[in-house]
């Protein structure tokens, strides 16, 4: 009798385990994000709204503590915290219309700024152990960023998703 309620015992344990499984791997693949380029043209992404000033991009960025880079574009100056002191704008970055920020968590961003106002945000997120990533994210071309929808749309390896419909974006 004993073992028999064992027997019972360890097939309800293997099949809460099991059950436990399919869930984990069913919230993967639907309720996660897939690999790809993110265009944020309309509202912005999180804190990072479109149409706010550099200053207030950067405060953002100063509150997010997965980003410890920035690299500023027009002069390919690398910015890199190494102590508690915050970016500041000032030099490069106040000019640039261009930074790339490498996020710890996995997500890489490009803010695009326009006569000093955020004008669009690039988000690429890699996931099951994507090495290759786009180069918009890793190298800086100005020539790119001016025409960057034909780039998008024309050259780019990755998928591409925008936060506008398809018959908005023509």
């Amino acid at each position: 009798m004993a073992y028999k309620n064992k027997t019972k015992q360890r097939m309800l344990q293997l099949s809460c385990g099991f059950g436990l499984i399919f869930f984990v791997v069913l919230i993967e693949l639907v309720a996660v994000h897939p690999s790809g380029v993110y265009s944020y043209t309309q509202q912005g992404y999180k804190e990072f709204k479109i149409g706010f000033p550099k200053a207030i991009v950067l405060k953002k960025i100063n509150k997010r503590k997965s980003i410890r880079t920035i690299r500023v574009c027009d002069t390919g100056k690398v910015l890199e915290l190494r102590s508690r002191k915050l970016f500041e704008l000032e030099g490069d970055l106040s000019l640039s219309d261009y930074w790339i920020c490498n996020d710890r968590t996995g997500k890489d961003f490009l803010f695009l700024f326009k006569k000093g106002d955020l004008d669009r945000i690039l988000l690429q997120r890699l996931r099951y152990g994507k090495k290759e990533g786009s180069i918009l994210f890793s190298q800086c071309h100005p020539e790119i960023f001016k025409d960057i929808d034909k780039y998008l749309a024309t050259q780019e390896k990755l998928d591409v998703f925008y936060d506008t419909s398809s018959e908005e974006k023509k």
